[in-house]
């Protein structure tokens, strides 16, 4: 189980390269579960889950249709009851994180010119909106730590968007970069001493990189072309992709910094999506040509295929239950690769389970019968 879960991708991209597979996990799937339909802010048609705390409380954000998308900064208890986060007075807010005692972090936009700034909310849903470097006008909070210290990023004065982290008494500081143009911190540890996320060096290439209490950063795959972070544990062990002969393979970066190729097909991509703090690892790859088949890697980075069907896992629980989707509707794999189909909403064709708290409750998104995405959830991680 992660510290921090990033909204999943709601379709699979396409695939390459057929190989021979280890297929231990596979195993007939068992009767399907109709997930609970967590609704929309009155007057939005959809919504979507970000972040779910180990109680089971949920944040995202529920959107209206027009001319375009616009985000309403959402809170759902651990009932599945629904009710609004405050915004700044501008149009738009959207909540990514949640901590173990129900505040919560994103950006909302504090006038009508979508000038945009990190916030949190009380428990409550009272907001705050955190201060941005000077001269910055965009900043956003991704995740907040068990001591109550927000990561996120925002732009400075000089145009160029800084890796941030927001103390305790409300001061921001910049972290380190790696000379480019843009870093952003994604996740921090509940004790607050690490920090995970990503930056770019002066060509533009993108790095996984972590930063320690002090600011100071390490890039966690010097000499590699690009690398990706998904995910960090409680540890500060990061999970992702690195370029290998022109393709993302998932690799692990240990809590010393040392970089674990996790086993992956010699031809096409894959990527490791999640990790839990045993170092377990969620994914997949393109294992089957047309297929993107999903996966669990186990500390020593073996791989287990979950299923040779059209896949992909997003998340995973201290058990090692791994949830995500097969064939366009969610899906759940016990620590013995016993696969449960969570189905979806009445007449919706897809769905996809994106996170697992540590009680239990699978949360994600559906198509209902008219074709919108409703965040939903299954309570106590049922089958």
């Amino acid at each position: 189980m992660s510290i921090k879960r990033s909204t999943r991708v709601l379709v699979l991209a396409g695939s390459l390269a057929a190989l021979p597979l280890m297929l231990p996990g596979v195993a007939a799937a068992k009767t399907a579960i109709a997930p609970i339909d967590l609704g929309t802010l009155p007057g939005d048609l959809f919504s979507a889950v970000n972040a779910i705390n180990d109680a089971g409380v949920m944040v995202g954000s529920s959107t209206p249709l027009e001319p375009q998308i616009k985000y309403h900064a959402t809170r759902w208890d651990a009932q599945g009851r629904i009710s609004a986060l405050a915004g700044l007075g501008g149009e738009q807010s959207q909540a990514n994180d949640v901590d173990d005692h129900g505040v919560a972090v994103g950006w909302a936009h504090k006038d009508t010119s979508w000038n945009q700034t990190a916030v949190k909310w009380a428990p409550d849903g009272a907001v705050t909106a955190l201060p941005s470097l000077p001269g910055g006008e965009y900043a956003y909070a991704s995740a907040i730590g068990g001591t109550g210290v927000v990561v996120g990023a925002g732009k400075g004065a000089d145009g160029k968007v800084h890796p941030l982290r927001w103390n305790a008494d409300g001061t921001v500081v910049a972290l380190a970069g790696l000379g480019g143009d843009y870093g952003s911190a994604l996740w921090i540890t509940r004790d607050g001493r690490t920090i995970g996320g990503t930056a770019n060096d002066a060509a533009g290439r993108n790095h996984a990189v972590r930063w320690n209490s002090a600011g100071v950063i390490t890039d966690l795959s010097p000499g590699i072309t690009e690398s990706t972070p998904e995910d960090m544990n409680d540890n500060g062990v990061i999970v992702g992709s690195a370029r290998l002969d022109g393709d993302p393979k998932p690799v692990r970066w240990e809590r010393d910094g040392r970089m674990t190729w996790l086993e992956y097909p010699e031809s096409g991509p894959a990527w490791a999506r999640a990790v839990n703090n045993a170092g377990a690892a969620a994914g997949g790859g393109y294992q089957v040509f047309g297929t993107t088949s999903p996966a669990r890697w186990d500390r020593a980075g073996a791989r287990t295929t979950l299923s040779t069907e059209r896949g992909l896992g997003n998340d995973i629980d201290r058990t090692g239950t791994v949830v995500g989707l097969v064939n366009e509707i969610a899906a759940k794999w016990d620590a013995a690769g016993t696969h449960t189909v969570l189905g979806a909403l009445p007449g919706g064709t897809y769905s996809n389970a994106t996170h697992i708290a540590a009680n239990g409750v699978i949360a994600g998104i559906s198509y209902n019968e008219e074709g919108r995405w409703h965040a939903v959830y299954w309570p106590k991680a049922q089958g």
